[in-house]
Order: C-alpha cells, then sequence, then structure tokens
C-alpha cells in the first residue's frame, strides 16, 4: 500500500478537522432541542432553546458551505469558537438544570418570573406575544439583576470571552431577557420574590412602556417640573417595585424593608438609581389595594421617607395606575397583575407554619405565603420545612407544556433569521 503524499494528506486532515469543529457544536444544539422537546426535560424553555438553535445553526450552515481554501481553514476554528462561546449564554444556564440541587430553585424562580411576564405578553398582543419570556439563572453578582433582551452579555459568560473581534460585537446582542439571582439564594426561597422585580423590568423594557411611564409622571403625578425631575431616573425601579408588589402583596413589601434595612443607608451599589428606602416602601404600600387590616413594615432604621418624598411617591405610583397602558392593549397594571389580599395570604402562611399546603393555585401566592411565614415566624419557618414544601408546591403547578404563544411560528423564524444574519455578518461570514 502507498503512502498518501503528504501535502495532500495534511489538507484532507484539515478538512476533516474542520468538519469535527462544525460538528461537536451540531450534536450539542440537537441534544438542547430533545430536550426541549415534548417529553423533554426542558420542555417549559423550548422558545429559548428554538431561538438560540436557530441562530447558532444557521451559522454552523454557512461555515460548512464555506469552499475549501485558505479562508476556510482560517475562519472555521475562530468562528465556531465563537459560536461556542455565544452559546455559552445558554449551555451554563440550562446545565445547572440537571443538578437536583439547583433544578427545583430555578424552576421556582423560572415560574415566579413567568407569572409577571406572562400575563403582561398576553394582554399586549401581537408580535410582542410571541416573545420568549425571561430566563432565571445563578449568578455571582451578590444583588438579583435583569439584562434586557439585546444588551450586551459578555459578562455573563464564562472567563475568556469571545475570541475575534466580531464575537466581542456579537456579544451585544442577548437574544432574550435573562434574571441573574444571587448563588447565596438557593437555599433561602423568600429571597426569590425579587425575581418579580426583575420581571417588571422586563415588562417595561419588552413591552416599550418607558415613554408611557415618563408621560405619565410628568402630567398625572402633580408634582412640579423639578420634583418630577428628580423622579425620572427612578422611575424604572419604581415600576419594577409596583409590579412585584402587584404579584406578591404584602409579602413583597416586607421582604423589601428587610433588604433595605441590610444594605442600610448607602443602599448597596447603584443606590442613586432608586429612590430613599422609606419613600420606596411608601411606593409599594401606594400600589396594594386599601385594606385596614393589612399589616404592614415600619420603614427600615434611618429609611423614613422625609420632606414629603412618601406622599409623592404615593402620588407617582397612583399617575402609574390610574389609566390603562396602550401597550399592554389598554389595560390598567393593576388588572394584569392582581395581588392576593392579605387575608388569603395569612391564612395561607399559618397553613404552611402548621405543616399544611397553602391550597393556592397560584405560584405568586404561594411564594409570598412562605415569605410571610418567615417574616412571622423565623425559626418555625425552618423547623416546618417550609422552604422545602412551599417548593414543591409550586413545582406541583408547573405544566409540562412550552411557556410559548400558538402560533407565530413563521414570525419567529423570521426574527431570528435575521438575527443569524447580524451574527454572521459580525463574525465575518455574512452571505
Amino acid at each position: 500500500m502507498t503512502a498518501a503524499e503528504p501535502g495532500a494528506g495534511r489538507a484532507l486532515r484539515r478538512a476533516v478537522e474542520l468538519g469535527h469543529h462544525t460538528a461537536s457544536l451540531r450534536e450539542e444544539l440537537a441534544e438542547w432541542r430533545s430536550e426541549a422537546a415534548d417529553d423533554g426535560a426542558l420542555i417549559r424553555h423550548r422558545s429559548q432553546v428554538e431561538s438560540v438553535v436557530r441562530i447558532l445553526s444557521a451559522g454552523l450552515d454557512r461555515l460548512e458551505a464555506l469552499p475549501e481554501g485558505p479562508r476556510r481553514d482560517l475562519l472555521v476554528p475562530e468562528a465556531v469558537l465563537d459560536l461556542h462561546h455565544v452559546g455559552d449564554f445558554l449551555r451554563g444556564k440550562l446545565l445547572l438544570r440537571r443538578v437536583p440541587r439547583y433544578r427545583d430553585f430555578l424552576t421556582v424562580a423560572d415560574e415566579l418570573a413567568w407569572s409577571v411576564y406572562e400575563p403582561a405578553r398576553r394582554a399586549a398582543g401581537g408580535t410582542r406575544a410571541l416573545r420568549e419570556p425571561p430566563l432565571t439563572f445563578l449568578s455571582r453578582e451578590p444583588v438579583p439583576f435583569a439584562a434586557a433582551r439585546g444588551s450586551g452579555f459578555t459578562h455573563l459568560l464564562p472567563p475568556g470571552g469571545l475570541r475575534t473581534r466580531g464575537g466581542l460585537e456579537a456579544g451585544g446582542r442577548l437574544p432574550f431577557p435573562v434574571i441573574g439571582v444571587p448563588w447565596s439564594t438557593s437555599r433561602h426561597l423568600p429571597a426569590v420574590l425579587a425575581v418579580a422585580h426583575e420581571a417588571g423590568h422586563h415588562v417595561e423594557d419588552d413591552f416599550g412602556l418607558a415613554p408611557a411611564l415618563a408621560e405619565r409622571l410628568r402630567t398625572g403625578a402633580g408634582l412640579d417640573r423639578e420634583r418630577a425631575a428628580v423622579w425620572e431616573p427612578w422611575l424604572g425601579e419604581v415600576f419594577a417595585d409596583v409590579c412585584a408588589t402587584l404579584a406578591c402583596g404584602t409579602a413583597y413589601v416586607w421582604t423589601l424593608a428587610d433588604v433595605l434595612a441590610a444594605a442600610g443607608d448607602g443602599g448597596g451599589a447603584g443606590a442613586d438609581r432608586y429612590p430613599p428606602a422609606g419613600a420606596r416602601l411608601a411606593a409599594c404600600r401606594a400600589a396594594l389595594p386599601p385594606d385596614p387590616e393589612a399589616r404592614l413594615p415600619e420603614d427600615p432604621p434611618g429609611g423614613a421617607a422625609g420632606d414629603g418624598a412618601g406622599e409623592e411617591a404615593a402620588a407617582v405610583v397612583r399617575a402609574l395606575l390610574a389609566d390603562g397602558f396602550e401597550e399592554l392593549g389598554g389595560a390598567r397594571l393593576g388588572q394584569v397583575l392582581r395581588p392576593a389580599g392579605p387575608a388569603e395570604l395569612a391564612d395561607a402562611a399559618d397553613s404552611l407554619l402548621a405543616g399544611l399546603s397553602t391550597g393556592r393555585g397560584d405560584v405568586p401566592g404561594v411564594l409570598a405565603a412562605a415569605a410571610l411565614a418567615f417574616v412571622r415566624d423565623p425559626r418555625g419557618y425552618d423547623a416546618a420545612d417550609v422552604d422545602g414544601r412551599a417548593r414543591r408546591e409550586v413545582l406541583r403547578l408547573v405544566p409540562r407544556e412550552p411557556r410559548s404563544a400558538p402560533g407565530g411560528a413563521a414570525e419567529v423564524a423570521a426574527r431570528d433569521a435575521a438575527a443569524a444574519e447580524d451574527l454572521l455578518a459580525l463574525l465575518g461570514i455574512g452571505s
């Protein structure tokens, strides 16, 4: 048998090697798609998985279609690495859902985010109703945070980053919104109520509410121009607090009060984005339906809403809640998100502390009851395993179906095809 000519052998080895590069990612994408199928463990994440798979598959298609030659030899390895790194955005977050220790917590967090986001998506209708919901994940950041659809996400990837300049630019296009939750909260269920706040940010961003919110502040809150200018930078955080309060009722106000008390006067990083602690709590109270029986926390030490800030906060919230939003099909926010009453939540919290279920059929209600049980009796909370039982109760409420709006497949595919073209152009493999 005659040995192959060395030059031809090297070219053949290189061609096969590059095929292995693309096949490795192709096979992984097929596995994710399989796990998001009707009988898969990730069925609830189907729309998120499908979006990323379509975008990355288009990149692989284009790479595999390149003619053999020096350009292909140079481009494929770097581009595949960048596609892998872009895939890391989804990979790490989904892999944790295979680890029993974290799977249940992330499922609970996902469902709370969905319970805030889905009613707004349904009310908005049209193409906005086809958008993928937020995906929660455990983060090294010390506080929960939201990263909007379309924003940069290179800081969310593992160390090492994207390989090429085009890859770095591609890292500025987050395919769907995410919510980061500190690792330390994965064993403390009351802290998950912060996810409702972060989901409120995604409602504002995805459904284009910022201009309407600013207009209501300027014209409906009764503030003079100077005071309205003070409140305008805080408006997004106020709106997110209102969404969380509407979703989780008095429980969110209690958990927020504890967070603010622990933060102290400095308020932590980014404190300039928020109203003073007392004014922030006043805004939450104003979002609740009037109820003389409702038991609410006092302002944290040093956080009282002085100088009329509490009255201003209430006026701002009234302006946000007064009328329907055209962007939400004309619905008022209080119609989109409806909290359980304080008495209902108090009874559910008592049941949890007594070793019983809440008997509720809604995720925010179960989690709010657990948070109130902790406020009422922290040691009893642990003794009665409220955390574990509330998690299991939420998990029983999770349906085995994708979080996808019916129809719209063609529109979603066209959107992802456009996103894929943008990515391919940035990686230097555009048409």
